[in-house]
């Protein structure tokens, strides 16, 4: 006999290695369901809906709004320090600022390309261990209080704390919805600007959205954040793990931040379903697909 679930609030609910070949979820809420091994063979699940439910959404989003909060404030830090730097009497410490400057916009250019992992390995750390000789040899030789390359690296170092703590943001908010994570991006943004950051704090927020999203998007250079995306995914997503899901029906259907690694989805229909944060076998990770 086909079990019916159809038009069902069945949210959070564990289905978990039950035999459900053939059954009908169509049009029902599957948000934070647990399919892990069961039996869907021919299963029909039309026009229904998975994900985070709203609650984990909640939760996740001001999770978010705190880290990007934090984000804002050392992307002020920042600022200060380098404003300092150009501000000040010392001529090589107003040099260093502007080589800072330059590494920063460097650094979130090859960041963007290539990914942080290879930015910080490639660009900041080797500048930090130069400056780091430089601003020592410069004191103990007489020739400089060494001060201009201590900022240098404080500024260096924030600038990748910042991006690090950012893109967190992103991984939180992102697999909720674009438009959720802008108004976490501006809110940070908008912290830091108030305590100082002044708009090389905003343009850096704006970095960070536009880093993050390309990391999400599958990017190479970018597995770290999207370990991290994934495992919000797996841990409040609806969990397809292991399941048996082959000739089931998805027409229409909003799969949404919902886990199939190691599921047998052969001859599924997906026809009309749109596909966002969507794990498969081997934890391939897709963050938007519409089918």
């Amino acid at each position: 006999m086909t079990k019916e679930y159809s038009n069902k609030n069945l949210q959070k609910a564990s289905f978990k290695n039950e035999d459900l070949s053939n059954a009908s979820f169509v049009d029902s809420d599957l948000r934070g369901a647990d399919f892990t091994g069961a039996n869907l063979t021919g299963a029909n699940f039309t026009q229904s809906r998975t994900g985070i439910t709203p609650l984990n959404t909640i939760i996740i989003l001001l999770v978010a709004l705190m880290v990007s909060l934090l984000s804002g404030y050392v992307a002020a830090l920042t600022g200060q320090t380098v404003q300092n730097m150009l501000a000040s009497e010392d001529s090589n410490i107003r040099s260093a600022g502007i080589v800072t400057i330059v590494i920063i916009l460097l650094f979130i250019i090859y960041y963007y390309w290539k990914g942080g992992g290879n930015a910080i390995s490639y660009l900041i750390m080797p500048a930090v261990i130069l400056a780091a000789v430089i601003g020592v040899i410069a004191y103990v030789s007489g020739l400089g209080t060494g001060m201009g390359m201590f900022y240098l690296i404080l500024s260096l170092l924030l600038t990748v704390v910042m991006f690090i703590v950012g893109t967190l943001a992103r991984a939180a908010a992102g697999t909720l919805s674009n438009i959720l994570f802008m108004i976490v991006a501006l809110s940070g943004g908008m912290f830091g600007k108030s305590v100082g950051g002044g708009i090389g704090t905003v343009a850096m927020a704006i970095a960070c959205a536009l880093i993050s999203k390309r990391a999400l998007s599958g990017a190479k250079g970018f597995d770290t954040l999207r370990k991290i995306a994934s495992f919000l995914v797996i841990r409040f997503g609806t969990s397809f793990r292991n399941a048996k899901l082959n000739n089931a029906n998805f027409t229409g259907a909003k799969v949404h931040n919902s886990d199939f690694s190691n599921a047998d989805l052969s001859g599924t229909n997906w026809e009309g379903s749109k596909k966002i944060n969507f794990i498969t076998t081997n934890d391939k990770f897709t963050s938007k697909k519409k089918i």
